[in-house]
């Protein structure tokens, strides 16, 4: 699989489709398997580029980790595939980077689009990613962080079916590229110490800002509020919800995705 060599870096990406170029930026503690519901959706009509992001997955991580230099690995990435402009997607943490892409590189972005993501930190999402990583970093079981994670992470549906659930985990807990609790903690830092509050209303690009009817790390009032300065935002809510939105209604998510890149 393709690796691109960037500063202090490898990096991992993986691409399908055609058509227009569509960047997938996944969040924290994610990589670029966690765009497998909706991947063959949006490869219908797009040339997607599906990344690991510094600290995840296949993505050999020797220097620092931060929101900017991860930023700096997509531009460096789209000029390796020779590609001048592409339209990029954010899920979360994701957003973020995409916020300080679109911010660092304007001429190389299309369209933008935020699921799940906040541009400001509630502190509550903080607090929640910060205890997982203490109950980490405390030896806990595999088993037990990820479904104290998941209540945070999927729709309420879910957990009416217990062999779904235990089901979901037993996947994670075999994922060979899973996240380390280090890097974990380097993808949180990174979080903290990046401030993207007043990007929305600095950045002139169409966007589409998606919640999750039921996200409890980012209400749907939180992700409203976060881009209420931006001047070219669409508003949606996806019903059946919550912060996996991609996961929860893979179908719903990429038509919203795919009707708004190919509007005029």
């Amino acid at each position: 699989m393709p690796v691109l060599s960037v500063d202090d870096a490898d990096l991992y990406y993986e691409t399908a489709g055609d058509g227009p170029p569509l960047l997938l930026i996944a969040g924290l503690a994610s990589d670029h398997a966690s765009w497998g519901p909706v991947t063959p959706f949006l490869a219908k009509a797009f040339t997607t580029i599906i990344p690991d992001n510094r600290a995840a997955g296949q993505t050999k991580t020797r220097g620092p980790v931060s929101i900017e230099t991860m930023a700096r690995d997509y531009v460096a990435l789209l000029d390796h595939l020779q590609i001048e402009r592409a339209h990029v997607l954010g899920h979360s943490m994701g957003g973020v980077i995409a916020l300080a892409l679109a911010d660092m590189a304007p001429d190389r972005i299309g369209k933008l689009v935020f699921a799940a993501s906040c541009a400001r930190r509630p502190a509550r999402a903080i607090s929640v990613v910060d205890t997982i990583l203490a109950l980490r970093e405390a030896g806990v079981s595999d088993e037990l962080w990820l479904r104290s994670f998941f209540h945070w992470l999927f729709r309420p549906a879910l957990f009416e079916n217990r062999n779904a659930v235990d089901a979901s985990i037993a996947l994670a807990i075999a994922y060979p590229h899973a996240q380390s609790v280090e890097d974990m903690r380097r993808q949180i830092d990174a979080v903290r110490s990046f401030d993207a509050s007043a990007l929305p209303a600095k950045i002139d690009k169409s966007m589409l800002v998606l919640a999750g009817e039921h996200d409890l790390m980012f209400t749907p009032a939180e992700v409203a509020e976060s881009f209420k300065d931006a001047r070219k935002a669409a508003h949606r809510t996806l019903s059946g919800a919550a912060h996996s939105l991609h996961w929860d209604q893979p179908a719903a998510f990429s038509e919203n995705v795919i009707s708004f890149l190919q509007a005029d």
